[in-house]
């Protein structure tokens, strides 16, 4: 029975190593800018996760004013308005009463509705925002999610406001 000889010859494994050279470079370039690409946050995510985490961090040493400043950082114009008028004197008697000390950070997001521009209307969207809360009085974590709306106005996404228990049901469909 013959053998089969296999000759390699010098410039097959030279044109191989550069192959895998050049393999290896696109890999190592492409690689890392594309999952930052996949996993950085778009904007209107950013302002859902900074809207949600500011609103569900009271502290009632720190105070109202810069419980209300914190989100007014965050949110639009108006949805500062809508904070200061009808969120705040309906919830912080609620904080002092249990001396609530929490910050919240967001820990997942989820676009569940996205409404387009309209004539008399911005640019909206509903995200659905899990959130860890640590109870700064005993260190006890809580998680919890909320439904926020962020609106886009001249380029720059903002976040609205919570929403209420009553409004989610749809968006958690």
């Amino acid at each position: 029975m013959r053998q089969k000889e296999f000759v390699i010859l010098p410039k097959h494994i030279i044109i191989g190593l550069l192959v895998f050279i050049l393999v290896a470079l696109i890999g190592y370039t492409l690689i890392p800018q594309t999952i930052t690409m996949l996993t950085t946050p778009r904007p209107a995510e950013l302002a859902a996760r900074e809207g949600a985490a500011a609103f569900l961090s009271t502290d009632i040493q720190k105070g109202q004013t810069f419980w209300e400043d914190s989100v007014c950082k965050v949110a639009s114009k108006q949805g500062c308005e809508v904070l200061r008028k009808s969120f705040s004197p309906m919830l912080w008697p609620a904080v002092e009463k249990s001396k609530t000390r929490q910050a919240c950070q967001s820990t997942n997001s989820k676009l569940t509705k996205d409404q387009p521009a309209m004539e008399n209307s911005n640019h909206a969207q509903v995200w659905q925002i899990e959130l860890e809360c640590k109870d700064l009085n005993n260190d006890q974590t809580n998680k919890g999610q909320v439904f926020v709306v962020v609106s886009e106005a001249q380029g720059d996404w903002k976040f609205e406001r919570v929403m209420f228990s009553q409004e989610t049901s749809d968006e958690e469909k």
